[in-house]
Parts: structure tokens; sequence; C-alpha cells
């Protein structure tokens, strides 16, 4: 078995989750912080009078769920390639791990190519359809094209990125997101600044910086002598292996599919108000509040990978011991973050925002209510991820079809109609996050107590023919 970066199938639990999860959270923070960089140009220097910059980050704004909607499954499948490396992993199972790199990256591919085309010539129909307000239609169908640009190499990134994470290595993906998000960030004064581009600007850097990722990876990929060699001569799909991810991977794309619908959904009951405020605001909230949920899902995608190696090696009890911890150490950053961020929210909003108080305030309002329900948000994917490292990726998304996307088309069916203000919206989220979240932990319960007695059998039944 060739050397893997971290070997999850030995040692103490808390140090490996803690070694993985660091620059896994790393990473997601500094991704974002350069995400709010583009929101903060635009938003400042996005066009010459405050509103002009409302109306650039509205425009960027508007785009965010119709992007994650039209994209999430196609990225969900990159969570089939993770499982099964990481299952191969601690299987000790090289030859699996090749078949599903040169596959997973051809399958990445014609995806990205596919979406990308899509993406740049329906981007008006589809952003009339979800009722973006007509101040801002026209920036957001060019800042969507050129955001389409750079999705083929979003999804190779993506698919490259969850191999090598599934190997115990998130270091690398923290340096190679990290010299792109530099280059986003100039970028974005370059375009915004130097020649004042507005939505259409960041809509370019972004594109660019995703090709500059996609292009690392797979110059590290086809450079290693290590497990994940990437030959472009290796590149097919192969039958088992593309049968296997797609067996993992289309329920997990099905799942996000799901959760965008009913983001989606939500935009469209806040667009329905016609206010620039409100998308601005809404978009902003989201942003700031985005920060502690990474922090978190980093140690939940540590227990991911934990799980799914020992999954692998059929260890039943180091998998329940990674839960109980995983468990309690999401729970208690959840409640200190989402704290400590409500305390200093003001001065942070105001920096997407400096010239429109009324901005901040409905964005402030918004982050207050969310955050209220952030530790349920944390829990149902730490136990969602449980479930799908479990070689179970159906389940998850049964649930989420019904306790996201379900609860929250139904809120805005009726309790919005009742009582139509943008506050009821956004208790649509705490109380989906609540309720997926009770019904994963029940399963995950289940499940692992099925195949904790499965494998025991399995190891009896080996012994008895010794």
């Amino acid at each position: 078995m060739s050397k893997v970066k971290i070997d999850m199938t030995e040692g103490k639990i808390l140090p490996l989750l803690i070694r993985f999860a660091l620059p896994t959270m790393a990473t997601s923070v500094i991704n974002q912080l350069f995400n709010t960089a583009d929101t903060i140009v635009v938003g400042r220097w996005g066009g010459s009078t405050p509103e002009a910059c409302e109306i650039a980050l509205s425009a960027v704004s508007a785009c965010g769920p119709l992007v994650s909607m039209i994209i999430t499954f196609f990225m969900g499948l990159s969570v089939g390639s993770g499982i099964m490396v990481s299952h191969a992993v601690g299987a000790k199972e090289d030859h699996t791990v090749k078949k599903t790199v040169h596959t997973s990256v051809t399958l990445a591919t014609l995806c990205g190519i596919f979406l990308g085309v899509l993406g740049f010539l329906f981007a008006r129909p589809l952003l009339v359809l979800m009722e973006t307000p007509d101040s801002v239609i026209d920036q957001a169908v060019l800042y969507m094209r050129a955001y389409f640009v750079g999705i083929p190499a979003q999804l190779i990134y993506s698919y490259c990125a969850a191999m090598l994470q599934a190997t115990g290595d998130s270091t690398r993906p923290l340096f190679f997101l990290s010299t792109a998000g530099v280059i986003n960030v100039l970028l974005n004064l370059v375009m915004v600044l130097g020649f004042g581009q507005g939505a259409l600007g960041v809509g370019i850097a972004t594109a660019a910086s995703q090709w500059v990722s996609c292009i690392m990876i797979l110059i590290y990929m086809m450079k290693t002598s290590g497990l994940l060699r990437l030959k472009l001569r290796g590149l097919t799909l192969e039958a088992a292996a593309l049968g296997e991810i797609l067996r993992l991977g289309v329920p997990a794309g099905i799942q996000n599919s799901m959760f965008a619908i009913g983001n989606l959904v939500m935009q469209v009951a806040l667009n329905s108000f016609n206010s620039s405020v409100y998308v601005s605001g809404s978009s902003i909230a989201s942003n700031v509040g985005s920060y502690t949920q990474l922090i978190c899902s980093g140690f939940c995608t540590a227990a991911y990978v934990f799980i799914g190696q020992n999954t692998g090696a059929r260890n039943m009890p180091r998998i329940r011991e990674c839960m109980k911890t995983a468990t309690v150490t999401v729970s208690v950053m959840a409640i200190a973050l989402n704290g400590l961020l409500n305390i200093i929210s003001v001065p942070i909003l105001t920096l997407f925002a400096p010239n429109n108080p009324e901005v901040v305030e409905f964005a402030r309002i918004k982050l207050v209510v969310n955050s209220s329900f952030y530790i349920m948000s944390h829990l149902e994917g730490l136990y969602g991820s449980a479930i799908r490292a479990l070689g179970k990726s159906t389940l998850p998304m049964i649930v989420s079809v019904a306790g996201i996307c379900g609860v929250r088309v139904l809120w805005i069916n009726t309790v919005f109609v009742w009582i139509r203000h943008p506050l009821t919206i956004f208790f649509a989220y705490g109380a989906s996050w609540t309720v997926t979240f009770i019904v994963q932990a029940i399963l995950y319960r289940r499940l692992q107590r099925q195949l904790g007695s499965e494998w025991e059998a399995q190891k009896d039944a080996v012994g008895d023919c010794l």
C-alpha cells in the first residue's frame, strides 16, 4: 500500500481529527475571505455612487442561489470519488484508487464543459425566472456568464481535492486555494478599480482564479509518485469505477440540489419584495455567517474522512468513538463561535456597505436569526456526512429532500403566505436544520448498529474458516 498523508485507522482519535481539520478549516476560511473580498470590493467600489454599488453587489448576490442550483448536483458527485478513495485507503487497495482517480477527472471534465456552456447560454432566462429585480438583472447576467467560464475548472479541482482529502491530505488544498485566492483579490482590484467593470470584473476574477487552482492541483497529481498519480493517457470512464462513483455520488448530488432548490425558493420569496436592500443585506449576512459554519464543517470533514477510512478497515468501535468526539467538539465550537460572531457583527457588516446603514441593519437581523440555529446545521451536516462515509448515500439524500427542501418549500407556501415579512423567510432555515438533524441522528445510530453487527459476523465467519 502506498503511503497516505494521514492514516486514520490507527492512533488517538482527537489528535488525528485536529491534525486533519486545522488545514481544512484554514482552507475554507481563507477561501471565504477571498470571496468576502470580492463582495467588499464590489460593494464599496462597484459603482460611482452608493446606489450603483448596491446594485452591483445585488447583481453578484442574486446569482448565488441560481449558480448553486445548477452546479451542486455535479459537485455532489465528487463525494462518490472521495468515499471510494477513503474506503480503498482503509482496505489497502491501491488499484481501486488508480481507477477512481482517472475516472473521476474524466467525469469532472465532461460535466464541467456541459455546465459551463449551459450557464453561459441560459443566464438571462434563468435570472428572469428567479424574478431578479429589474435594476439588477443586466449586471447579474454579465457576472453569471463570466463565472461559468470557470465552472469546468471548479469541478475538476473539487473532484481532485476530495480525493486528496480522502488520503488524509488537507494541506495541499490549503496551498492551492490560497494561491488562487490571492490572484482572485488582485484581479478584483484591477478589474473593478482599474477598469471599472463592477459585477463583470468580479466574475472574470473568480473564473481566472478557479483555473489557477485547477491547473495547480492537476500539475501536482501528474508529478506525484504517490497514491493519486494522474496520467493523461490513462483518462477514461472505467465502467466499474464510474458505477460506484455514481452509486455513492448521485444521492449526494441530489441532496445538494435539493438544498440549493430550497435556498432558491427562499431567494425568490425575498426577491418578491423587489428590494435591492433585502437582496444585498441577505447576501452580506450569509457571507459573514458562513465563517463559523466553515470552521465547524472543517471538523465535520475530518470526521467524514476518518469514518470513510475506518469503514474500509471495518472498525466500528473506532467509528463510534469518533462520532462521540466530533459531536461534542462541533457543539462547543458552534456555541462559542456564534456567540462571538453576534457580538462583533455590526463593525464587520459595515465593511460591506459603509454608506448604507439600512443594508447593514437588515443583514444584522438576518445574522441574529440564522446563527441561533447554526448548531443544528453543523450537527445535521456531521451526521449526514457520517452516513455517507459508511457507504449509504441514499439515506441522507431522502432526509435532506424532506427536511431541508421540503420544510423550506412548505414554510414559504404556508407560514410566509400568512406572515409576509423577510424575517419569516429566515426562520425557515432553523426549522429545516432542526428537523433534518433529528432524523439524521436517528438513522445514523440505527445504521452503525446494523453495520457493526454485520462486520462482527463477517469476522466470526472468517475466524471459523481458519
